[in-house]
């Protein structure tokens, strides 16, 4: 159930970044959001901030860092998902869907759950160790966008200009990965070298999905705004949480898209600097 929740998240994400600016959803960051009695909305998507409903939301309330309160007036035909934050629901309030909550009380009731063996403790507990692991990569992206905008940028150019290449040493850069640790784990001064090179491994994965993010949140944005004025902290942003989202699509299909987004990054990693070495 979880699952189909979050893919209804990620489905939603896409439809609010590519909807018309009139159309009859509301999407806002870091500020409540009211919808008085009367008025009808198709969805409510609220980031850091609080959602008050007192009229029909034809789909789904969503709040992420907030609560949601729903009034006596309120209806809902969809679902409630709220995140680090808790459903106040009146009692003439009607939901024709799902109410879901993950705050710290949920988790609570996961981790007893996950001691009794139960499977939806330990799904949720998964969930959220994922999401630190997110935020985690969404800061150092954050860092890489605003320090060093010129580094990631041509990893960026790198991955668009040569796709075809950048997954081939994308594959082959993985593919090496096993045999080039054995190689270094028969020799002393090559066992010294692992936690180096594991080090070097892990930042080039994370720069080449961050600049794989990066470059997908410029296809969208520059797609729905007209005359959009490019920013690479925006195009990150919006990159990264896309390909978070897809993430969570069930049947191995979340997977297959980050594995192909790491692939794509590391490529263009490779080529970035055997252009760079070039130039030089």
């Amino acid at each position: 159930m979880r699952l189909k929740l979050i893919a209804v998240i990620a489905v939603l994400f896409i439809l609010f970044l590519s909807m018309p600016v009139e159309a009859k959803h509301i999407f806002m960051a870091g500020r409540d959001v009211t919808v008085e009695q009367g008025q009808t909305v198709e969805n409510v998507v609220v980031v850091g901030g609080q959602a008050t409903i007192s009229g029909l939301v034809e789909q789904n309330v969503i709040a992420v860092g907030g609560s949601v309160v729903l009034t006596n007036n309120a209806v809902v035909r969809g679902n409630v998902i709220v995140v680090g934050g808790i459903v106040a629901k009146g009692s003439g309030s009607l939901i024709f869907g799902d109410i879901t909550e993950v705050n710290s009380t949920t988790l609570a009731d996961s981790i007893n759950s996950a001691m009794r063996g139960e499977m939806e403790g330990w799904s949720l507990i998964l969930n959220v160790i994922s999401l630190c692991f997110f935020a985690i990569i969404l800061i150092i992206a954050m860092i890489m966008a605003l320090l060093t905008p010129r580094a990631l940028d041509a990893v960026v150019g790198a991955i668009r200009t040569n796709k075809i290449k950048s997954f081939f040493w994308g594959f082959l850069a993985t593919l090496m990965i096993v045999p080039f640790f054995m190689l270094l784990a028969i020799s002393v001064i090559g066992i010294l070298l692992i936690p180096l090179a594991f080090t070097a491994l892990l930042l080039a994965a994370i720069i080449g999905f961050t600049a794989f993010g990066s470059l997908l949140g410029n296809i969208i944005i520059t797609k729905i705004f007209r005359g959009y004025q490019r920013s690479i902290v925006k195009e990150t942003l919006v990159g990264l949480c896309l390909l978070w989202l897809l993430g969570w699509i069930p049947f191995c299909i979340g997977m297959l898209i980050k594995a192909l987004a790491i692939t794509f990054g590391l490529g263009g990693v490779v080529l970035a600097l055997a252009s760079r070495k070039t130039r030089q």
